[in-house]
């Protein structure tokens, strides 16, 4: 076992821009723009944002240049995350894994076969510990660190998903299973699956895991510019207890849509009646005591259905519609609202607030709020806020 494990060379430094898709990055150099390959497909919302320092690695073909990782300076007022480098490269944990973490969680480690193929899937590792025992080790890199609390994954993984039930299926024709996450940067006091994007990775994490078919480790490193990384923790505590998976499979929850609609117009909205709505973007907040994914697989349909909620009427003139679901056992609509507001949000008077006291749940942004880094603090604040009162 090494102390070190490189998992990039940092061949030149520039600006993030946008990122057209997810397998691309635009960043600029001195003036001149560049195109990059994203080696992470996750959506890296709380990462990516205009003005980022980004660590890109030359290679041949393609693009030419690749986003290996970037640099993330913590505001001074916050204590959220912790500034330092954040590998891209989700694919190379794996490297950081074999040399630095796999003897500390397979007793007795005396040889590693990578890409091992069992059952209907190809693991990262089989190892053979004491006693000639055969470990299937699937590593999964966890780059989303907020409030001190790290989560995977960032978006829908059903291969992750697929992973965990055949680790908990090959668990019972002897092999001993586990999956590895590795936290690849800040200072996360807690790993919790991500139930708010990918429910059913929660709750199978949490099944299998008591169940004694999958073991489940955590681990954080730390990564210098040149690329190089040490292991700072081999073991962050792992949160899953039965109020996660229980809220995982309630259903029930808040969500923000986030709408942009790309020229004025006029429409009528029910009770409201005919009102103006200004080119830009608009951030609703909602709620759903139960089948919140169905809600928001509603809100974004802009078509086929009878328009009931006061954001009917406005979704088919969006351009774009984004939906961020927030789980928890209590209605945060309207404190989402308010802090909507603080954020600067012009409120559209009577929208979507018909049975409280609010004056709107839907706000006016004049620019993007995606790419503010406020509003992905909020975001990931209010989505944690079951799991920090225990932290």
């Amino acid at each position: 076992m090494t102390d070190k494990a490189q998992l990039f060379s940092n061949d030149l430094e520039a600006i993030f821009l946008r990122r057209p898709n997810r397998f691309l990055i635009m960043a600029e150099n001195e003036g001149k723009e560049i195109l990059c390959h994203c080696p992470n497909p996750g959506r890296l919302s709380e990462l990516l944002f205009p003005g980022t320092t980004l660590i890109l690695e030359k290679h041949d073909g393609g693009t030419g240049w690749t986003a290996a990782a970037l640099k993330r300076e913590e505001p001074l007022r916050t204590k959220n995350y912790g500034s330092g480098i954040v590998p891209l490269y989700a694919s190379r944990a794996n490297k950081a894994a074999e040399a630095l973490i796999l003897s500390r969680i397979i007793p007795g480690l005396s040889d590693i076969r990578r890409e091992y193929k069992a059952g209907g899937s190809r693991f990262d590792f089989l190892c053979t510990g004491s006693g000639g025992k055969r470990h299937l080790v699937e590593v999964k890199a966890c780059s989303l660190v907020e409030h001190g609390v790290a989560m995977f994954p960032d978006a829908p993984s059903l291969r992750a998903l697929k992973h965990l039930e055949e680790l908990d299926r090959l668990s019972r024709e002897g092999y001993e299973c586990h999956v590895l996450f590795v936290i690849m940067h800040g200072r996360p006091r807690s790993f919790i699956p991500n139930l708010h994007t990918d429910p059913a990775f929660a709750k199978a994490l949490c099944r299998y895991v008591a169940g004694g078919g999958v073991q489940a480790h955590t681990a954080l490193l730390r990564c210098g510019e040149d690329g190089w990384a040490t292991l700072v923790e081999k073991e962050i505590p792992l949160r899953l207890d039965p109020s996660l998976e229980s809220l995982a499979a309630s259903g029930g929850g808040n969500y923000l849509i986030f709408l942009e609609i790309p020229e004025e117009c006029a429409i009528s909205v029910g009770s409201l009646g005919m009102i103006t709505i200004k080119a830009g973007w608009y951030v609703y907040s909602g709620s759903a005591r139960k089948n919140l994914y169905l809600r928001i697989a509603r809100h974004q349909r802009k078509m086929r259905k009878q328009k009931h909620w006061h954001l009917d009427y406005l979704t088919p003139r969006a351009r774009t519609i984004k939906s961020f679901p927030v789980l928890t056992s209590g209605n945060l609509e309207c404190d989402l609202a308010a802090d909507l507001h603080k954020l600067g949000g012009i409120g559209i008077s009577g929208f979507g607030c018909s049975d409280c006291r609010c004056k709107s749940h839907l706000f006016f942004f004049p620019g993007p709020p995606l790419e503010n880094r406020d509003f992905s603090d909020m975001l990931f604040r209010y989505r944690h806020v079951e799991f920090l009162k225990n932290a």
